[in-house]
């Protein structure tokens, strides 16, 4: 809900991205919750969240084509100016590179937030491995605070460096109301034509090394073998789609788990509503934004132990949890969560009290504007 008596110093937020996933969840759940005169966002042209925030009337500025344009930093130094923002707010490596130059350029106090930490995100001395790394370290010559999604991420930019008291914690947030979700499991059935006894998992996030979806594809063919009405929907784009297509005809799942690509929003959420339980076998993450959407749904949710997962759901009372890349782990909690009602029911409840309790947006957007003031002293 927004709040339009929260008082921030005017802020820009930097969302140079042209997909849809956490962090651009993120950044319309915070936009959404603050005062349309108080935060804008600068973009590039392909934006996916652009067109839903400028009808809710907030400013929005499309800055280039694509994020390699090196006129950005200038033209957003000329937003900065014109518009009077005083804090511009980056959320991922190429954002933080152009914003940092434009809010040196134009005046305003630069915050960090950081989604992932890209030293655990890619794989290790990779070449991304390196850039974003090196790329997020310089770009701190402007820099006035970090805005941080977990625990994990806190310590490691502490341990680079960066004082505590520089670090802000503010966890990811969702608001949904599942009645205006509409997502019938009878849908999916129809249309991937699975019979009525089908049991849906579903998996959503960039098809990229971080997310894992090659031991989702292992343990669903080794779940597969002992409960054959098990099928998988992975929602999402990326690299990896060609070797994921690869590795799902060699393990003859043709047909039994399928990349959707990407989706909307509101598609995704429908098929969120309607599958049966929730995968998330990431190697790395924040606190992300699908796995609490699927705990606002009451979806029985099976997640791998890493980052900011075990700090909004704890093992075998919120979900079931496991250790990154042990598909087999991961295949007998499939086989564990489709083959016990109870179980399944009871912990995605105690998934979705657990998320209206602690994960609410209202408190994600006043602890960001805390965080505004700080930059701004």
């Amino acid at each position: 809900m927004k709040s339009e008596n929260l008082y921030s110093p005017k802020a820009l937020i930097v969302d140079i991205s042209d997909n849809f996933g956490g962090a651009n969840a993120r950044v319309l759940a915070l936009m959404k919750s603050l005062p349309t005169d108080r935060i804008g966002l600068a973009t590039i042209k392909k934006s996916r969240i652009a067109s839903e925030l400028e009808k809710l009337g907030y400013d929005v500025f499309r800055l280039a084509e694509h994020k390699f344009d090196p006129r950005i930093p200038i033209r957003m130094s000329r937003v900065i100016r014109d518009y009077g923002f005083e804090v511009v707010d980056t959320q991922n490596p190429q954002s933080k590179l152009w914003g940092s130059i434009a809010a040196f350029l134009g005046g305003a106090h630069l915050v960090s937030t950081l989604n992932s930490w890209y030293m655990n995100e890619h794989p290790k001395y990779s070449l991304r491995w390196f850039v974003y790394s090196i790329m997020e370290i310089l770009t701190n010559f402007a820099l006035s605070r970090y805005i941080v999604v977990s625990r994990e991420i806190q310590q490691d930019m502490i341990e680079i460096g960066v004082p505590k008291d520089k670090i802000d914690l503010i966890y990811n947030a969702v608001n949904l109301d599942a009645s205006k979700i509409v997502g019938r499991k009878k849908d999916l059935l129809e249309k991937y034509q699975w019979d009525e006894n089908a049991i849906i998992c579903f998996a959503a996030g960039r098809l990229e090394w971080a997310k894992a979806h090659d031991d989702l594809i292992n343990a669903m063919a080794l779940a597969r073998k002992k409960n054959k009405n098990l099928y998988c929907l992975i929602a999402g784009e990326g690299r990896l789609y060609g070797s994921l297509m690869e590795k799902i005809s060699q393990a003859e799942l043709d047909g039994k788990v399928v990349l959707c690509g990407h989706l909307e929003h509101g598609d995704l959420l429908k098929i969120l509503k309607a599958c049966d339980i929730y995968i998330m076998p990431s190697r790395t993450e924040g606190t992300p934004v699908a796995l609490l959407e699927a705990a606002a749904l009451g979806k029985p949710i099976i997640a791998s132990r890493v980052g900011g997962i075990p700090e909004l759901v704890s093992n075998e009372e919120h979900a079931l949890l496991f250790e990154k890349g042990n598909f087999d782990a991961l295949s007998e909690s499939i086989l564990k969560m489709a083959e016990n009602e109870e179980l399944a029911a009871f912990l995605g409840n105690q998934a979705r009290m657990k998320t209206e309790s602690s994960f609410s947006v209202s408190f994600q957007a006043q602890a960001t504007v805390d965080a505004y003031l700080k930059a701004c002293k």
